[in-house]
C-alpha cells in the first residue's frame, strides 16, 4: 500500500459515523433477511456481495485443484485462525474427528490459513505425540497444500528444534514461535536473541516470531529485536503482534518488504488498523467464531469500499470484547457458531477446556451469546 492510500484510508475511516450500513445483497432467504433485521442491519451495500466462487477462492494460492499449488515462502496475507482443540473428556483424548471436520470447515471459509497450536490450542497442555497428530490431522483435512503454521513454543532450544522436526513431518509450513520465557527474569535480551539465533540456523521451516507478553511472563520484544532477528535470517519471514503495537507494525513495514516478511496482527479488533500500517493481516483467535466475517472485512478493505468494511469492523469488534477473556470464551463462542456450522455434534462438551483450565461462568456464557449476536445473521449470509 502506497502512502497515498494510507492517506485515503486513514481520511474515509475518520469520515465514519457510528451503526451499520447495508449488509446483504441478493439473499433470498428469509432467515437470513430475519437474522440481519435482528442485528439492526439492512439488506442492499457492498458487504454481503460475495458469490460462491468468491468465497472458495478469497486465498489466491489455492486453485481448485489445491495439489498443483506451492505454498509461498512468505505466509501468504489475509485473515489466519490459530484453531482451537477438541477433545473426548471421558478418556482426555483429542477428538479428531472432530477436529478433522472443523479443521476443513475452517480451510473452506476463505481464510489465508490456519495455525494448529497457537495458544487458543492449548498447545502448552498438549503432550509431544498430541502436537503431531493435530499437525498430521490438519494436513489431512485441508489438503496437500493449504497453509499451515504450527506453534512450536517450548521452554529450551532443544525441545523447539524437537517440535520443529514433528510439524514439518507433519506437514506444516511455517512455525511460530514463542521466547522461551518461562523464567521471566532469566529471559534477558542476550537469551532471547541466542534462542531465536539458533533455532533459525537450524530450523528446516520458515519461522515466525510470536510476540505475546500476556503468555510469556511480560517478555515484549521490540520492532528493532524483530527486524534484526529477520534481516540476520532469511528462514525469519513473519511475525504475530498479540501485543497489539500498531507502531511496531509501521516500523517493520518501512524496514521489511512485504515480499520478504509478513507482520500480521494478533486480534481481530485493530485488523484495519494494522493494515492501513501496513501489515500482512491477522492471525486472530476471533477467527474461530467468525472466520467468513473477518475474511470480508479485510477484503472490504483491500477492495477500497472502506466505510462499509469499518462499519462491519466495529460491529465484529464489539463482538470479540467477551471472547477475549480467554480460550475457554473463544471455545464456547465457537461451539454456538462454527462448529455448529462445521456439522460437530456435541460441540459444547467437545470444546470444553482441558484441565486444568475452566469453562466459562454462566454469566460470561450469557454475555458472550448477548454480544455475538448482532454477527451470527451476517456470518451465516456470507
Amino acid at each position: 500500500m502506497t502512502a497515498t492510500e494510507v492517506i485515503t484510508a486513514l481520511a474515509e475511516h475518520q469520515a465514519l459515523t457510528n451503526g451499520a450500513s447495508k449488509y446483504v445483497n441478493g439473499v433470498s432467504s428469509n432467515d437470513c433477511s430475519a437474522s440481519l433485521k435482528e442485528a439492526n442491519v439492512s439488506e442492499g451495500s457492498a458487504i454481503v456481495q460475495t458469490t460462491t466462487d468468491e468465497k472458495t477462492t478469497s486465498n489466491p494460492n489455492l486453485t481448485p485443484d489445491a495439489a498443483t499449488v506451492s505454498v509461498p515462502r512468505v505466509p501468504p496475507s489475509g485473515v489466519w485462525a490459530p484453531a482451537i482443540t477438541f477433545f473426548d473428556h471421558s478418556t482426555d483424548t483429542l477428538d479428531t474427528d472432530s477436529q478433522a471436520k472443523y479443521y476443513k470447515y475452517l480451510s473452506n471459509s476463505g481464510l489465508a490459513g490456519l495455525v494448529v497450536l497457537g495458544t487458543n490450542a492449548e498447545t502448552f497442555l498438549l503432550t509431544r505425540e498430541e502436537r503431531k497428530t493435530l499437525v498430521e490431522t490438519a494436513r489431512k483435512a485441508c489438503g496437500p497444500s493449504y497453509p499451515l503454521m504450527a506453534g512450536v513454543g517450548g521452554h529450551s532450544t532443544k525441545q523447539v528444534l524437537e517440535f520443529i522436526v514433528d510439524a514439518a513431518d507433519a506437514g506444516a509450513n511455517y512455525v511460530l514461535l514463542l521466547p522461551p520465557a518461562y523464567f521471566g527474569k532469566q529471559t534477558t535480551p542476550a537469551v532471547i536473541d541466542s534462542f531465536f539465533n539458533d533455532v533459525a540456523k537450524e530450523s528446516s521451516l520458515p519461522i515466525v516470531i510470536y510476540n505475546f507478553p500476556t503468555v510469556c511472563n511480560g517478555i515484549d520484544l521490540d520492532s528493532a529485536t524483530i527486524s534484526r532477528l529477520a534481516k540476520t535470517h532469511p528462514n525469519i519471514v513473519g511475525v504475530k503482534l498479540t501485543c497489539g503495537a500498531v507502531a511496531k507494525i509501521t516500523r517493520l513495514s518501512a524496514e521489511l518488504p512485504a515480499d520478504r516478511f509478513a507482520t500480521f496482527g494478533g486480534q481481530s479488533d485493530f485488523l484495519i488498523g494494522g493494515l492501513a500500517a501496513g501489515s500482512a493481516g491477522t492471525i486472530a483467535g476471533f477467527a474461530n467464531v467468525f472466520p467468513k466475517t473477518l475474511v470480508r472485512i479485510y477484503d472490504l478493505y483491500q477492495e477500497g469500499k472502506f466505510k462499509e468494511a469499518m462499519d462491519l469492523h466495529k460491529l465484529a469488534a464489539l463482538a470479540e470484547q467477551p471472547c477475549k477473556a480467554g480460550i475457554a470464551s473463544v471455545k464456547y463462542a465457537a461451539a454456538l457458531n462454527t462448529a455448529k456450522a462445521a456439522g460437530i455434534d456435541g460441540a459444547l462438551e467437545k470444546l470444553r477446556p482441558r484441565r486444568p483450565y475452566v469453562e466459562a461462568s454462566e454469566a460470561e456464557k450469557a454475555n458472550i451469546e448477548t454480544q455475538i449476536a448482532a454477527l451470527v445473521g451476517i456470518e451465516a449470509c456470507l
